[in-house]
């Protein structure tokens, strides 16, 4: 059944709500999150995650038909060692390859994107959470977007412009909405050259291999990540989409994906919230993979019960900023949550 309007007090619920008179003709509502495994997936990644799951639900309260998808941003260039890692020098070696190309330093996975990807993934389920998961290397190398890849090229001209609005140097006349990496050696210092159809020539400025691709066949090309976004919001349908404050500002990804989107690729935007930064208390600043010695969803379970952890990160808007406590607080909060439970489960006798 329906959720009457005045009943909708949590922010998850008004952001369903305008989903739905969003896109009212929607049979499926499609809510999407992703990342970039290119470091520990830790608990401000998280927000992203439960931000989706929550909206995701509260669509589901709504009765229509939900699909949550997650994708890992696993074809993106691998451009800094994290501290503290193992091995360093062998993760140096392999800097200017996809993040799905990096071997995996602790010898565990086939790959250093899949290590970071199946550790985050089972700290998500003590917590109920379970998005379609789409890995974004597959995806492309299968070929599955070579139609919204040509589509950027012939728009080359419109998608120049629009992103040329928020630069201060001007993109360069030859230049194309395409990055990738050289099959031969792994590197993204590629030369592409393209003028209708499917085939993109490639030249690697570092081993010097030539090649013809046919975009249809996959391979090592891709969008680069403003193209990518909206080219995917119109491939999946996307209804609602999160986005950290920097996507948010003027000129952001999200700005730029808009235009993108509704000129290129003849979609609306997905409706939209800015998250803010999460932080762990007495460590200052934002949680940051590069700076190493993180604080992972699977460290905070073993301090929270699952649902007090989807209380707190649901407790606050998602534009607000917040830190997670380590210290003598967390018994503070295990107090407030069990009060919390108790008030959600007392039955109102009409007093005042």
């Amino acid at each position: 059944m329906s959720t009457p309007p005045d009943e909708l007090n949590h922010w998850a619920d008004i952001a369903a709500k305008r989903s739905v008179g969003a896109n009212k003709d929607a049979e499926v509502f499609t809510c999407a999150a992703g990342i970039t495994p290119s470091g520990v997936v830790h608990a401000g990644n998280f927000r992203e995650v439960i931000t989706v799951d929550l909206v995701a639900r509260a669509l589901a309260d709504q009765g229509v038909k939900v699909r949550f998808i997650y994708s890992w941003d696993d074809f993106d260039v691998f451009r800094k060692v994290p501290k503290g890692m193992p091995k360093p020098e062998m993760l140096e070696e392999n800097l200017r390859r996809s993040i799905a190309a990096v071997p995996d330093p602790y010898g565990e996975h086939d790959s250093y994107a899949t290590h970071n990807i199946q550790t985050f993934e089972s700290s998500l389920e003590p917590l109920g959470i379970e998005p379609e998961f789409i890995r974004q290397s597959g995806r492309y190398q299968a070929g599955d977007y070579a139609e919204g890849i040509k589509k950027a090229l012939e728009h080359t001209e419109t998608i120049r412009a629009i992103l040329n609005q928020h630069r201060k140097t001007p993109l360069a006349d030859e230049w194309l909405p395409l990055s990738g990496f050289c099959s031969a050696c792994g590197r993204d210092e590629i030369d592409l050259k393209w003028e209708a159809g499917y085939d993109v020539d490639v030249h690697c400025r570092s081993c010097g291999h030539d090649e013809t691709v046919d975009l249809r066949k996959g391979g090592q090309l891709k969008l680069p990540w403003r193209v990518d976004w909206p080219m995917r919001w119109a491939e999946e349908g996307v209804i609602f989409e999160p986005g950290g404050k920097d996507h948010s500002s003027a000129g952001g990804s999200y700005d730029t994906g808009k235009e993108i989107a509704k000129q290129v690729y003849e979609w609306e935007a997905p409706q939209y919230v800015a998250y803010d930064f999460v932080g762990i208390k007495g460590a200052g600043g934002k949680i940051s993979s590069s700076a190493g010695g993180v604080v992972t969803v699977a460290n905070c379970l073993e301090v929270y019960q699952p649902g007090l952890l989807r209380w707190i990160f649901a407790s606050y808007r998602p534009n607000t900023e917040f830190t997670i406590s380590f210290d003598l607080d967390v018994i503070k909060i295990y107090e407030d949550y069990d009060r919390a439970i108790r008030l959600a489960h007392q039955e109102d006798d009409g007093g005042k």
